[in-house]
């Protein structure tokens, strides 16, 4: 994804809103070995970008002066919204280091229909998204992690799924991430079946026992 960027002189909020009436919205750009740089951005294709891209997406951002066109890959770091209209007010982007690990939020995406929850349970997405440490070059728009074998009460952890190599999460290894919740009602009728079948099992012998008896007499 691309995004036109213009160079701004002016700052401060009397600057930015000007450059809102006219439908711009201020950005920075920041990152380490990378001194803080101010543009802004038209209010439309920023609008189109956000609808398409994530925190894991990479947006290049073009930006004009003084006639020439220089690229830069960034990361959406923080979008700013007005309280009331929702409308964007302000982005950050980070500009990760050549060849170095950045940290950065990747979604999680269950994959299949857990055989707990065709038998009634709820699956709980614990953890949408995980923290990581990665190179930008094995950064995934999101991790898959297949649900089909989870029963009632199975989970998964963080050491169950499979990461990019090169990308460390920076959870716990025995953090879950996802489970598979009993309803309390569930529970409430597999302990009413269990005490049916005690019942059953404690009632057979008896009737072996008189069975016994008629046949000595």
């Amino acid at each position: 994804m691309r995004l036109r960027a213009t160079p701004r002189l002016d700052k401060g909020k009397g600057a930015a809103k000007k450059l809102r009436n006219k439908g711009k919205i201020p950005i920075v750009v920041y990152g380490p070995d990378f001194e803080a740089e101010v543009y802004s951005v038209d209010e439309l294709e920023l609008k189109n970008v956000l609808s398409e891209a994530s925190e894991t997406s990479p947006v290049i951002l073009e930006i004009e002066k003084d006639g020439e066109t220089k690229d830069l890959e960034v990361f959406f770091k923080n979008v700013q919204h007005d309280k009331v209209s929702d409308r964007v007010m302000h982005v950050d982007f980070y500009k990760p280091a050549t060849g170095h690990k950045m940290k950065i939020n990747v979604p999680i995406k269950t994959v299949g229909k857990a055989i707990g929850v065709e038998r009634g349970g709820i699956l709980e997405l614990i953890h949408m998204e995980v923290p990581v440490e990665t190179l930008p070059s094995v950064l995934v728009n999101e991790i898959e992690v297949d649900v089909s074998n989870l029963d009632l009460g199975d989970s998964v952890h963080i050491r169950d799924i499979s990461f990019p190599q090169g990308m460390t999460p920076l959870l716990h290894p025995d953090e879950t991430v996802i489970t598979v919740l009993v309803p309390r009602g569930l529970v409430a009728e597999e302990a009413a079946g269990a005490e049916v079948e005690v019942e059953e099992e404690e009632m057979e012998p008896e009737v072996i026992s008189k069975g016994k008896k008629e046949e000595e007499e």
